[in-house]
C-alpha cells in the first residue's frame, strides 16, 4: 500500500492486545485484535514476547507504555470517541480508527488483508485527521444518476451476495461479479418487481467497492465500545459512487459527491469531542 509509510508506527496485533489488556478496554470497531493464546500461560509468553518488542522500539520501558502506545492505552481509557472508517474495494480492504481525546487524536489503522495484522498508529490533531482519511478513500465522481429509493431488504440482501463475491485477499484474488440475471433473480425472490429490478441492476452493478463510515463512545462502565447516531454508507459502481441512507423500510440512494463524504468525516470527527 502506497501510504504505509504515512500511517506511523508499526504495531503487531499481539503488541496491541497487550495494550488493550493493560488499559482493560477492547479495542474499539473494526480493529481485528485476535486473542493472543488460549491459555494464561501462553498469554503471558506471547505478551512477555511482545513487551520485550515494544521496548526495543521505543515503545515502553519498565514502566509502561511509550509514545504512541503510551496514546493508545490513555485514548483506550479516556478517549472522547472514536470516528470509525471501513472501506472495501478490488484491492484494498482497510479498517481505520480516528481515537481522540479534546483536540488530540491518533490515527490508527489495519489493512484486513495483511497476513500479519499489521496495526499502524499516528499521533494527529483532529483537523489534520480528516484529511489523512480524506487520502484513505478511493477517489471516485459521483454518480449522475437522480436519487430513487428501493427496499432495504432486497438492497442488503443483494449488497451481500455481490460482496460475497468479492475476493477474501483483494491483493491476489478476482472479484467473481454477479450477472444480471443472477441478480434478477435474487431481487425476484424478494418479491421486487421487474421495474424496480431493472433499476437497480442497471445503476448498481457490478459494485466495485463500498465504504462505511460511524461513531463510537464508551463510558467509565464499559469495557467495550457501543455505535451511537447514523453511519455514513456508500457504494462505488461503475457509474459512480452512491450514498445509501433511509430506515427501516426504503433505502434511498443518492449521488455521493467526495466533498459531502468530507463533510460529513467532519461533523463525525467534531461529535468525537462530545463529553462521554
Amino acid at each position: 500500500m502506497e501510504l504505509r509509510g504515512k500511517l506511523g508506527e508499526r504495531l503487531l496485533p499481539v503488541e496491541v492486545d497487550l495494550l488493550c489488556t493493560f488499559a482493560e478496554v477492547e479495542a474499539p470497531f473494526p480493529l481485528e485484535v485476535p486473542a493472543s493464546g488460549v491459555t494464561d500461560i501462553e498469554r503471558r509468553v506471547r505478551f512477555g514476547s511482545a513487551r520485550e518488542q515494544l521496548t526495543d522500539r521505543g515503545l515502553a520501558d519498565e514502566n509502561g507504555p511509550l509514545g504512541v502506545a503510551e496514546d493508545f492505552v490513555f485514548l483506550l481509557r479516556s478517549g472522547t470517541g472514536v470516528l470509525d472508517l471501513v472501506l472495501a474495494t478490488e484491492k484494498l480492504g482497510l479498517a481505520v480508527a480516528l481515537m481522540t481525546h479534546r483536540d488530540e487524536s491518533l490515527l490508527v489503522t489495519q489493512e484486513l488483508s495483511d497476513p500479519d495484522g499489521v496495526i499502524r498508529m499516528k499521533a494527529v490533531t483532529l483537523d489534520e485527521a480528516v484529511d489523512d482519511l480524506m487520502r484513505l478513500i478511493p477517489a471516485m465522481e459521483a454518480s449522475l444518476t437522480a436519487p430513487f429509493s428501493l427496499p432495504r431488504r432486497a438492497l442488503e440482501d443483494a449488497f451481500d451476495a455481490m460482496m460475497a463475491r468479492m475476493p477474501d485477499d483483494p491483493e491476489t484474488g478476482t472479484p467473481d461479479p454477479m450477472t444480471a440475471s443472477e441478480v434478477d433473480d435474487l431481487l425476484r425472490s424478494h418479491g421486487i418487481d421487474d421495474r424496480v429490478s431493472r433499476r437497480m441492476v442497471s445503476h448498481l452493478r457490478p459494485v466495485l467497492g463500498n465504504g462505511q463510515a460511524g461513531l463510537a463512545r464508551r463510558d467509565d462502565t464499559e469495557d467495550q465500545w457501543r455505535r451511537v447516531g447514523e453511519e455514513l454508507r456508500w457504494l462505488d459502481t461503475e457509474r459512480g459512487r452512491y450514498r445509501l441512507a433511509g430506515d427501516d423500510t426504503w433505502m434511498s440512494v443518492n449521488p455521493l459527491p467526495r466533498e459531502e463524504i468530507r463533510s460529513e468525516l467532519r461533523r463525525l470527527a467534531a461529535q468525537t469531542r462530545g463529553g462521554r
